[in-house]
């Protein structure tokens, strides 16, 4: 859906799908897809929230809390941080291309430190493959909803209501 609502990205995306073909099987490395789907999942987060429990007495905003305290960080607020995180509602997959991105704390879409997702690495690689070789051959057009490229993105969408079309490239 995003790389439908972002020609120039979708188009770059393609070129990388393609160049990585003509490398030979097996690289599958895909960095720039990969940074889509990083965008993607920082964007629209699978896990809505984060819970965790502090180690040591913590304050914060002038409250103390003894360690132990259950903390509820809701990730689509915490990633879409206007005041923290620059164009927060807006598919920037560029910011990815920074090779510490992967450990900004204002940006988890696979969580940091121990509680990271163990499956981080698999899932970005079978995405990345799935959307290269889709683009390899087709051209993607979102239908539904009707997503403003350069404006900020809903904070939600409905994936039932989601409404591809696939054009041969």
């Amino acid at each position: 859906l995003l790389l439908g609502a972002h020609p120039a990205e979708q188009d770059a995306a393609a070129a990388e799908a393609v160049a990585e073909t003509a490398a030979g099987p097996g690289r599958g490395e895909l960095p720039r897809l990969r940074a889509c789907v990083r965008e993607s999942l920082r964007l629209y987060p699978v896990v809505p929230d984060l819970i965790r429990v502090t180690r040591a007495e913590t304050e914060w905003r002038g409250v103390r809390y003894p360690a132990g305290t259950s903390v509820l960080l809701p990730a689509a607020f915490h990633q879409r941080d206007p005041e923290r995180v620059p164009a927060a509602h807006v598919f920037v997959p560029g910011r990815w291309k920074n090779p510490r991105a992967d450990q900004d704390i204002r940006m988890a879409p696979f969580s940091h430190g121990g509680g990271r997702c163990p499956g981080d690495q698999l899932g970005l690689m079978i995405t990345a493959a799935l959307c290269a070789e889709v683009l390899r051959s087709h051209r993607i057009r979102s239908t539904r909803p009707v997503l403003d490229p350069v404006g900020p993105l809903p904070a939600a969408l409905d994936p039932h209501g989601i409404r591809l079309t696939l054009t041969r490239r």
